[in-house]
């Protein structure tokens, strides 16, 4: 047992060594897509005359890192999970040392997602003195991180079923990002600009549904499905074969 435990912690801290340049991409990431979001945003306040602050540059810098990682961890399952298992590598070492790296690596965005939010709301009250500022940080944190999450359990998951089905998971796993970045965004458009429609009373009801659940019932929902998203990914990986 202490041995199994010993050898895990060895697993988890070579995962971290080999991927920490991981850390300084995501830092990079971030901070790149911050300057570019929030010097967007000083130079419309400067030609417009209503000053109106928003965390521009925080949210490129979310939607860019989301992606990255959505990405990432993918590419991380399907890669290094038959390098590592013909390394000597259990399966159990290779699920949690990756998973804790992709833990840590939500752990520092959410850090670096505090720090440039509030960064930017200093910057932009200086810039909009008098004018009406919005402050989101709580919502950033409350809704961008755990999607990040999520995105980073799907990844995941759809790197285990990758290996195990082949390119059929890929064609299935572009129509759901399509759909969300296409579908959902016209669907909530609809709601709120055409409510009689067809698609509009698809998002009212889809949003009259997730309106009625209470945050508490919201957040267990969202552990469950988290939950179910680890296992499953668990499950598909330990008794996947290793192809050399």
């Amino acid at each position: 047992m202490m041995g199994g435990k010993k050898n895990m912690w060895k697993a988890i801290k070579r995962q971290i060594y080999v991927q920490r340049e991981i850390f300084a991409v995501i830092a990079g990431i971030m901070l790149g897509c911050w300057v570019l979001g929030a010097a967007a945003l000083a130079i419309a306040m400067y030609f417009i005359k209503e000053k109106v602050y928003f965390p521009l540059g925080v949210s490129c810098a979310l939607v860019a890192i989301g992606v990255m990682m959505l990405f990432f961890v993918f590419g991380e399952v399907v890669v290094y999970f038959n390098v590592e298992l013909s390394m000597g590598s259990s399966r159990k070492e290779f699920f949690v040392s990756h998973l804790v790296v992709a833990l840590l690596a939500v752990a520092e965005i959410f850090v670096l997602t505090a720090v440039l939010c509030t960064a930017e709301e200093i910057l932009n009250r200086i810039q909009c003195a008098g004018g009406e500022t919005v402050k989101l940080l709580p919502e950033l944190i409350r809704f961008g991180i755990p999607i990040i999450v999520l995105l980073v359990i799907v990844a995941g998951l759809v790197g285990a079923l990758f290996l195990c089905f082949g390119r059929p998971v890929l064609a299935a796993a572009w129509i759901a990002w399509m759909f969300l970045c296409i579908g959902v965004p016209r669907i909530h458009d609809a709601a709120a600009e055409v409510p009689d429609s067809f698609w509009g009373r698809i998002g009212n009801a889809i949003g009259r549904l997730i309106g009625g659940i209470p945050g508490y019932l919201q957040w267990a929902l969202f552990a469950v499905v988290c939950a179910v998203g680890i296992a499953g990914t668990w499950a598909i990986l330990r008794r996947q074969q290793v192809n050399v």
